[in-house]
């Protein structure tokens, strides 16, 4: 085998063991994710119809989390209400 033919091997071996595993990680991700949503959109559930809680509630539930972690995206109001619709569907 030329020199050539053994770094394209190299490359290929390593880009193909790269590629698994951002395909691993991501799939992890979106299972953690989901998870995390699931769990949110339960809390958010069982406080709703035990304490009440209206869409007031949910804002500010937001609005803190932003002040609290800034850069945190995917938390708004809205977010969190689908988050409590996957859990009760």
């Amino acid at each position: 085998m030329n020199e050539l033919s053994t770094l394209r091997e190299a490359v290929s071996t390593i880009k193909q063991a790269i590629l698994q595993s951002q395909y691993r990680a991501a799939k992890l991700i979106t299972g953690e994710q989901l998870s995390l949503y699931f769990g949110i959109g339960c809390y958010v559930s069982f406080r709703s119809w035990t304490e009440t809680w209206g869409t007031g509630v949910i804002n500010r539930i937001s609005d803190q989390l932003r002040k609290e972690l800034p850069g945190l995206r995917g938390f708004s109001a809205s977010s969190i209400k689908n988050m409590r619709l996957f859990y009760e569907y």
